[in-house]
């Protein structure tokens, strides 16, 4: 005769959820989503001035009308909302790099391989000018503005809504340039900053930070934050510390 053994159920701790169920009609209701957090979108007209669709330079009076500073939320720009640039690219020159007040970085492939705008966003120029030869500017929903110069063609006009990833150009060598290469700049309200706080040029990834943009005078001053102390149990204050320069600074 099989011998009797003292058994020890152990249950779970915490309570199972239950699916919701509808007390009138009996059918099981769905489980609700958490909330989808995305990255806030400006807004862009696809109308631009005479001289927005001209000059490389120009403001955007929409970006600073509350206040001297723009937080752009890199960190919440979804995976299909980004894209480097030229895909396959090596850095050639750095922001500032020998040249004095350099204002965008040299990617170079070959000629005539595509590239691809970084962001959404509607083509605010495209056309000839000065040095940058054959140049795009594209104004983003998220604040930035990305311009591309020394195509050797053009696949979009000024109005033109673009898709982050979408060809807009093909690399030459028109303007101020010795070899087929991509200039690339990262603007806001027109002035330029280091690109490579947006992206990272050795890895082609995009930086998951958020740009703290400060406007004083005619300069624009971009400092990148991993998070900012809101985020954590500490009582918040932004300020830029005295004795710590900020990152990124472009004056006339």
């Amino acid at each position: 005769m099989p011998q009797q053994r003292e058994v020890t159920v152990s249950l779970p701790l915490a309570e199972l959820p239950l699916p919701a169920i509808d007390k009138d009609s009996g059918i099981v209701l769905p489980t609700p989503e958490l909330a989808k957090v995305e990255a806030q979108r400006l807004e862009i007209s696809g109308f631009f001035t005479a001289a927005e669709k001209s000059h490389v330079a120009t403001s955007d009076p929409r970006l600073f009308k509350d206040g001297n500073s723009l937080i752009i939320d890199l960190a919440l720009l979804q995976q299909d909302e980004h894209a480097f640039p030229l895909p396959g690219a090596k850095l050639i020159s750095p922001y500032a790099g020998k040249r004095k007040n350099y204002t965008g970085v040299d990617l170079k492939t070959f000629a005539n391989d595509t590239i691809v705008s970084a962001f959404d966003g509607v083509v605010r120029l495209a056309k000839s000018y000065a040095a940058y030869g054959n140049v795009i500017v594209v104004r983003h929903y998220n604040g930035l503005e990305t311009l591309y110069s020394h195509n050797s063609k053009h696949l979009v006009k000024p109005g033109d809504p673009v898709k982050a990833g979408q060809p807009i150009a093909l690399v030459g060598r028109t303007g101020r340039a010795t070899t087929d290469h991509l200039h690339f700049e990262a603007r806001v309200n027109g002035r330029p900053f280091d690109p490579s706080l947006v992206f990272n040029f050795e890895t082609h990834d995009l930086h998951t930070k958020y740009l703290v943009c400060t406007q004083k005078g005619n300069g624009i001053t971009v400092q990148p934050v991993d998070m900012f102390r809101h985020m954590t149990a500490e009582a918040y204050t932004y300020e830029t510390p005295a004795d710590k320069p900020l990152v990124s600074t472009f004056i006339d």
